[in-house]
């Protein structure tokens, strides 16, 4: 599914919680990714990648709509992704 399908068939609090499912999985991977490569606990990008999507009210959901009308061919978690990429690195 395209981010363009999802922005024409999903509305309001089910977009949201399309988001926020991927977001959640981008965090607790990166979480145990984190965590494996230190040999402990390191929930620094986790922390991040939560902090840049609920910070500012529902800024980055915005972001992340205006992200996915522009990018409309390619699937969401590939745009979600890089622009977690950009504010939390890898």
């Amino acid at each position: 599914m395209t981010a363009g399908v999802v922005l024409k068939e999903m509305k309001g609090k089910e977009l949201f919680s399309y988001v926020y499912g991927i977001v959640d999985g981008m965090a607790y991977a990166r979480f145990r990714k984190d965590s494996l490569s230190s040999g402990q606990k390191d929930e620094q990008g986790m922390s991040c990648i939560y902090g840049w999507f609920f910070a500012n009210d529902a800024a980055a959901f915005e972001k992340v709509k205006a992200q996915f009308g522009a990018h409309e061919n390619l699937i969401p978690p590939i745009i979600i992704a890089a622009m977690i990429k950009k504010e939390c690195g890898e």
